[in-house]
């Protein structure tokens, strides 16, 4: 059998604050922990990170499959929201039951484009089925993530 070289290596270290270093190739990002619900929060958290990560997954994608069709995006911008099973369970309340899990994400993509909407749902179906980020989260949780075509 032969082993694949890793396609994503990461290295992180806690530091003294709590918070937490992530080095990812020649970039270092910061982290504040597993949840914050701190509005004020000096940096992301790791659930931000995973929410941003299935953002920057799908852009990318809807991006990469409309370049590949010949289609110009004029605009595309999403906005996601995750939900937590029990958010309390996360953060160590004490007696709270449930899970910390990711139990859904909803949102919208917003997009204008040369294209008619069946050709960009063609594209995002496309898209959505070549996103390794949402193809790992729709196995977990619940994503319904709606295409909106702006004019």
């Amino acid at each position: 059998m032969n082993e694949r070289e890793s396609d994503c290596t990461v290295r992180a270290m806690r530091q003294s604050d709590g918070h937490v270093a992530i080095v990812v190739r020649n970039l270092t990002l910061h982290a504040e922990g597993q949840l914050s619900l701190d509005s004020k929060a000096s940096t992301p958290a790791a659930v931000d990170y995973l929410i941003s990560a299935l953002a920057a997954d799908l852009l990318g994608g809807i991006g990469r499959e409309a370049s590949r069709a010949g289609i110009t995006l004029e605009d595309a911008e999403m906005s996601l929201a995750g939900r937590l099973d029990n958010p309390l369970v996360a953060l160590g309340v004490e007696g709270e039951t449930g899970s910390p899990a990711l139990s859904s994400v909803t949102g919208t993509l917003y997009v204008s484009a040369d294209a008619d909407a069946e050709t960009l749902a063609s594209l995002w179906s496309r898209a959505l089925a070549r996103a390794p980020v949402y193809s790992t989260l729709s196995r977990c949780a619940s994503l319904r993530i709606e295409l909106k075509l702006v004019p």
